[in-house]
């Protein structure tokens, strides 16, 4: 057991002007109009030209959205902690289910409504709540702007966002703030991880904060016990599972979600960022040269090595004798590809020492990389081309080998269209 003391929690508050600059131009976040995969979803359902899913099943209703937002079903999580919109919902005994793809994240928890955000070419994530007995019924699929109140904050760069939460609970899922939460993403330790969650598979030694019940005493200090959630095979006894799509909350899944969660952010932060610089650029000097001159040039190189530095996860945990999952997410996860002619792939685990095999993102691959503006997108490209090639030793990439470093060149040279020059 250990006794953790309540502390009072400062905010520090944000500088004057830059909250919300994406409701401002050229972006405008609330009244764009989304053309991401729901909005594309719900457009062909309003028109017929998708099928409905069949309302009287909610489970049958979400596996028609994983399946076409294409998000595996083997990537759920299981969070009990009151962290979300649908709050009198969840408890222990009720948690949310959390799913992801490449390009989207669903939620749902059993008796209410399925959440989804979605990534945008423009916008980044998008909002939704779908109103699961009310299918085909007027406007069932709703925009879900007031989910930036936590989802467009600092914890998300300042920018629509997504974040995964750990937080001390009590038996009825409300967190105890005032006992510390975290923020966790691939640089995370094991001890800090997953507070509010369901956490099924082995960990050897390390410990972390998930599948535990945390005791408020009465001297205001609480009680934790992180040896009560470890190691757990199964959810059998703890959670009805036939209320889910899948009888785990894996922690390969976690952990890979956790680092996909900042990774947007990030490019989501550069893009929107720097669309606003060029176009405030642009109104005070017109015939400026926007890729050399000017802030919106020299915050593209910021931006770019907050980017890369976390895309090629200099600032990892080491996993030490590392953690295994039950080995259906880590499957369908590696599956999905693409790999070069040596059968080499971004998305292959690791999962003792670090997570991948192959230290640079698998979310170059995505909605959100791919659609940055170039001139942010080729600095990009061309930064890691310069540590993979050796061009740059800095010490911060050393742990980089350079058997890992000619893989990654392969993979990326062969896999990633419209590489820069110095790729050729």
């Amino acid at each position: 057991m250990i006794r953790i003391i309540l502390a009072c929690l400062s905010v520090l508050p944000l500088a004057w002007g830059q909250r919300d600059f994406f409701e401002m131009e050229p972006t405008k976040y609330s009244e764009a109009v989304a053309t991401d995969p729901m909005a594309m979803l719900a457009a062909a359902w309003k028109s017929g030209k998708k099928p409905l899913p069949d309302k009287s099943d909610p489970l049958e209703v979400l596996k028609v959205v994983l399946k076409e937002l294409e998000v595996p079903i083997e990537s759920q999580g299981l969070v009990y902690s009151k962290t979300s919109k649908q709050n009198n919902l969840i408890t222990p005994q009720n948690p949310r289910s959390v799913f992801f793809g490449d390009n989207a994240y669903v939620g749902y928890v059993p008796g209410g409504d399925i959440e989804v955000a979605a990534m945008d070419p423009v916008l980044g994530p998008v909002f939704y709540l779908l109103h699961v007995n009310q299918v085909g019924e007027g406007e069932w699929v709703m925009r879900a702007n007031s989910c930036l109140q936590c989802h467009g904050t600092s914890r998300t760069e300042l920018v629509p966002g997504l974040l995964v939460r750990s937080v001390f609970v009590q038996e009825d899922g409300h967190p105890l703030l005032g006992a510390g939460t975290f923020l966790t993403t691939h640089a995370s330790p094991l001890k800090a991880r997953w507070g509010g969650w369901f956490v099924t598979g082995m960990h050897g030694e390390a410990r972390h904060m998930g599948n535990t019940i945390a005791v408020e005493l009465d001297d205001g200090g609480v009680e934790f016990d992180f040896e009560n959630g470890a190691n757990w095979t199964s959810l059998e006894g703890k959670v009805n599972t036939s209320k889910y799509l899948a009888k785990t909350s894996n922690i390969v899944a976690l952990m890979v979600l956790e680092h996909q969660c900042k990774m947007d952010n990030l490019l989501n932060k550069a893009s929107l960022e720097y669309r606003r610089l060029v176009y405030l650029q642009k109104a005070i000097n017109p015939e400026t040269d926007i890729k050399a001159d000017g802030m919106a040039a020299r915050a593209a190189k910021d931006l770019v090595e907050q980017i890369v530095r976390y895309m090629l996860f200099t600032d990892e945990m080491d996993l030490g004798d590392g953690v295994e999952g039950d080995g259906a997410f880590s499957a369908a996860f590696e599956a999905r590809g693409p790999m070069n002619e040596g059968g080499d792939s971004l998305r292959e685990l690791r999962l003792y020492g670090r997570l991948f095999k192959n230290r640079c993102s698998y979310m170059i691959y995505s909605t959100a990389f791919e659609t940055m503006p170039d001139a942010v997108r080729d600095l990009v490209l061309t930064r890691i081309w310069e540590v993979m090639s050796g061009e740059d030793e800095s010490e911060e990439f050393s742990d980089l080998g350079k058997s890992e470093k000619r893989r990654i060149l392969s993979i990326v040279k062969e896999t990633v269209p419209r590489l820069p020059g110095c790729w050729e």
